[in-house]
């Protein structure tokens, strides 16, 4: 190993070899992944996995109806909720600093209180 001085005098490896270094613990650790992930695998009962493998497929085909249905939605409606929601908030200012300032009082009490009772 090739060893660079470092400013407090201790030594430090030269770039290219922290990077075979590197390399070899990240191969070493995809390594033990892999086993832990087939000894869970070996150890886990039949049923358990066909319900995870159920439970993944509903999840991926879930997120792809999702995407399917975002690609070809029609945003407009949200633009315009939100819009309508930004007026509105424009229009109302002073009570929703009033009610966030009421709000925050409230937590802040109730962080108190619950801090008392615990000594």
């Amino acid at each position: 190993m090739t060893l660079i001085p470092h400013a407090n005098d201790k030594s430090v490896p030269i770039p290219t070899e922290l990077r075979r270094q590197v390399a070899r613990a990240t191969g070493r650790l995809r390594d033990t992944a892999v086993h832990v992930g087939r000894l869970v695998e070996d150890k886990t009962p039949d049923p358990v996995l066909a319900g995870a493998f159920r439970t993944a497929t509903r999840v991926r085909d879930t997120a792809a109806r999702a995407g399917r249905l975002t690609g070809h939605g029609n945003l407009d409606s949200v633009r315009a909720k939100a819009g309508r929601a930004a007026t509105l908030a424009r229009a109302n200012r002073t009570a929703l600093a009033t009610a966030a300032g009421v709000l925050t009082a409230a937590v802040i009490a109730r962080r108190a209180r619950r801090a008392r009772r615990a000594k």
